[in-house]
């Protein structure tokens, strides 16, 4: 041949594996890249088609796992509401306070969010009108406000309150005062009305508010207008918040259908004395005006004294015309039966 290529493989001469070696090509021979055989054409194609469908089927499974979420959790704020109830976290994450639908459950399919108001229209039981709106009021407090509405006459509204290993304060006087809050055995809701402790132990006494505070820095208000009636758990360490009309000495207003309402507002705060200064003065007003004069001035008469608990209208008539007979100062008759 005319001209040899020469290839040497190695460095300074040396081959890298075994003796020296020469290969010689003709100068007018191209190298060619073999091209793939047409039978290995169909397995590309496969291995094609299988990595499309494994893409397919990996974004088919997060659009489930995001689906399945949505329907069992929606967030708002620090508030997680699930179906069965919602629990709200402190700035640190925390738990701070834990409250379950007793009544029945919502369908967070049927839920949707607009601005500040994330709104429902179904639970399990059928239509129904709820919403929890978040309000910032101040930058260390976050609220919400919620409302559950049944659609229909008869069932009541109860959720249920955990008060775990926090100390709660407020609700009602008892026969059996403890602070903070310490109940025993196991109570169905009953009417949040005043009553006489001494004669029934087991009622809620002169003094009470629709309004519970937790060493946690979460707090409770329930709304004036629910027909509310208060129930425990002291095994579960829980609280009953039950609206009903039936069976109830609450009366819906004139006009309005029997649907029982349970409306509430839950606060949280960075800690217990500025939620609990936010509350009062959010909920709480002070007084207007001073008392009657008299209330100070004069003395308070009581029936006591005379007829023990046999009183009727006409005794009280007599004891204060005897009053005014011998002319004492007088500012309230106080009637005492107990």
């Amino acid at each position: 041949m005319d001209s040899m290529i020469t290839h040497r493989t190695g460095k300074h001469g040396n081959a890298q594996r075994g003796d020296d070696k020469e290969t010689c090509l003709p100068e007018n021979v191209t190298l060619v890249k073999p091209k793939p055989s047409k039978e290995l054409r169909p397995m590309l194609g496969a291995i094609l088609l299988g990595l499309i469908l494994f893409i397919a089927a990996v974004v088919a499974w997060c659009y489930y796992t995001v689906s399945l979420r949505k329907a069992e959790r929606l967030k708002t704020e620090l508030m997680d509401l699930r179906a069965d109830g919602f629990v709200i976290r402190n700035q640190h994450g925390e738990v701070v306070f834990r409250l379950a639908f007793r009544s029945g459950s919502l369908d967070l399919e049927s839920c949707s969010k607009e601005g500040e108001i994330l709104s429902c229209t179904r639970s399990g039981r059928g239509p129904l009108n709820f919403f929890i709106q978040t309000v910032k009021p101040k930058d260390t407090v976050m609220c919400y406000r919620v409302r559950w509405e049944e659609l229909a006459d008869g069932p009541a509204v109860e959720h249920t309150m955990f008060w775990e290993d926090a100390h709660w304060y407020g609700g009602s006087e008892m026969s059996s005062q403890h602070w903070p809050i310490r109940l025993a055995g196991y109570q169905e809701p009953v009417p949040y009305v005043t009553s006489d402790v001494y004669s029934f132990r087991d009622s809620f006494g002169g003094i009470l508010e629709r309004y519970w505070l937790s060493s946690k820095a979460a707090a409770i208000k329930i709304n004036d207008s629910v027909p509310f009636h208060l129930g425990f758990n002291a095994t579960e360490r829980t609280l009953f918040f039950q609206a009903r009309y039936k069976d109830s000495p609450y009366k819906p207003p004139p006009g309005q259908q029997p649907f029982p309402e349970l409306s509430y507002r839950v606060c949280v705060g960075s800690d217990i004395t500025s939620i609990h200064k936010y509350m009062v003065r959010r909920y709480f007003n002070k007084p207007s005006k001073i008392p009657a004069e008299n209330a100070f001035r004069y003395p308070i008469w009581s029936t006591w004294a005379l007829y023990k608990n046999n009183i009727d209208q006409d005794k009280l008539l007599r004891f204060a015309e005897k009053i005014r007979k011998y002319r004492f100062n007088c500012s309230h008759i106080e009637i005492d039966d107990i």
